[in-house]
């Protein structure tokens, strides 16, 4: 049944349709002439072909009549059992949604037992055993195939799945934590910022980082833009950072197009590009963690799945060592007037992920600062914005935004020199 937006909808539905059914009626015996007697033969219509062929004006036929009579009847049982006049549910209270929760109870305890089973190894043990690719290969057939292909093999915007190049890494976690909360992936336009001539310098310089066709005295040119508006986040070596999602430019992997015309565009229009999270698309299912697993496995044994590289044993003085400390606090510096982070920011913050990248329970608090010159309410809001930027790139590494905290400090004027004075502070609490 829909939900209706309207109480007349449901009204209007349920009276057109009893009015038709008994208007069915009335019209089926009106039409229903007397029985003839015996010897009385039929009224002669106007109507005669050949001299023999006559169109005579008979009852209709009574078992006709009868499974015409009949239909009536069981539309109007069907509709007091079930739904079909508007809102009314019907006397057995049947839903397609009801029918539908029910077949999902009963699969799931179906294949609890096979789930535990699965949930006891690691990806890498999954991926490998053929009745959890089966399943796997159900699963991402349901959730997955829409964007990536039936074959995994992407399209233009969707990554290919088979390959070897990850925009947020291809070892188990990894893979496990994109499909499970998401990504979202955001390049900023720089169209305006760099103009006509320079956006196409950058495409060639970028171009030629992968060993494509390229104007070479324009990817010269294009270099230092480069290096200006691009390094941080690809790196100054265009290799990109996986942390970030940032796509590593020198293959000759292309998410959207590597022609120097799909390059412009990308960078003159910026990217924005949204994998949803599985855990919400999966909704409430008993089994949804099971699932999350046996679809990771079946993501990494597509052939593009890095292994989790083997950690050095401790020495034995340190086992019984305590885990590695929290760093206290990063501090990230910005130039005068400006919210947008430097590649020197962006790593000063490193240490700050990769803390709470390893621990999910960690929160971050972020506080903005700016110097004493100029406007006191343009500098608060200059502040606050220098704060969200820090928030928004330990989001877009994999950060759930419900895990950082903005904090306004009493006084956001930092003191001492003005270039230190202009700063986010990050710390762990």
């Amino acid at each position: 049944m829909s939900d209706f937006t309207s109480g007349f909808w449901p009204i209007y539905i349920s009276v057109l349709t009893l009015v038709s059914i008994i208007g069915t009626w009335v019209f089926l015996k009106s039409q229903t002439t007397r029985k003839l007697a015996p010897g009385e033969k039929a009224e002669l219509m106007e109507h005669t072909w050949d001299g023999d062929l006559q169109d005579l004006n008979n009852p209709l036929p009574r078992w006709w009549l009868g499974l015409f009579y009949g239909t009536l009847i069981f539309a109007l049982a069907y509709l007091a059992l079930w739904p079909g006049l508007g809102n009314f549910a019907g006397a057995l209270g049947w839903t397609s949604k009801g029918e539908y929760e029910a077949e999902v109870k009963a699969a799931e305890a179906k294949f609890q037992p096979v789930y535990e089973g699965f949930m006891k190894q690691d990806i890498m043990t999954v991926a490998a055993n053929p009745e959890a690719r089966a399943i796997g290969k159900n699963l991402f057939l349901t959730y997955c195939s829409q964007c990536h292909g039936s074959d995994a093999a992407g399209a233009r915007g969707f990554p290919n799945l088979t390959d070897a190049d990850w925009l947020y890494g291809g070892d188990p976690d990894s893979i496990k934590a994109t499909i499970t909360d998401g990504r979202a992936g955001v390049m900023p336009a720089l169209g305006e910022a760099l103009g006509t001539q320079g956006t196409k310098e950058v495409a060639n310089y970028v171009l030629s980082l992968s060993g494509r066709q390229h104007d070479a005295a324009m990817a010269a040119a294009g270099k230092t833009k480069f290096a200006e508006n691009c390094a941080a986040c690809h790196m100054p070596d265009g290799t990109g950072m996986q942390a970030m999602g940032a796509p590593n430019l020198t293959d000759k992997v292309w998410l959207y197009g590597g022609s120097e015309a799909a390059v412009i565009e990308t960078i003159a229009k910026g990217r924005n590009g949204v994998m949803p999270g599985m855990a919400q698309t999966m909704g409430t299912t008993s089994n949804k963690d099971a699932k999350l697993h046996l679809l990771t496995a079946y993501v990494y044994g597509l052939g593009g799945g890095v292994a989790k590289a083997a950690e050095p044993a401790p020495a034995a003085a340190a086992v019984e060592a305590a885990a590695p400390a929290a760093p206290q606090a990063a501090t990230m510096y910005f130039d005068t007037g400006k919210a947008e982070m430097s590649a020197e920011a962006r790593a000063a913050l490193q240490s700050i992920i990769d803390f709470a990248t390893a621990n999910p329970d960690a929160r971050i608090a972020i506080s903005g600062f700016h110097d004493a010159t100029g406007s006191a309410a343009a500098n608060a809001e200059l502040a606050k914005n220098r704060a969200k930027s820090v928030r928004d790139a330990l989001t877009a590494a994999g950060i759930a935004e419900a895990r950082i905290e903005l904090r306004k400090p009493e006084v956001t004027t930092g003191g001492g020199d003005p270039a230190e004075a202009r700063r986010v502070e990050a710390s762990i609490m």
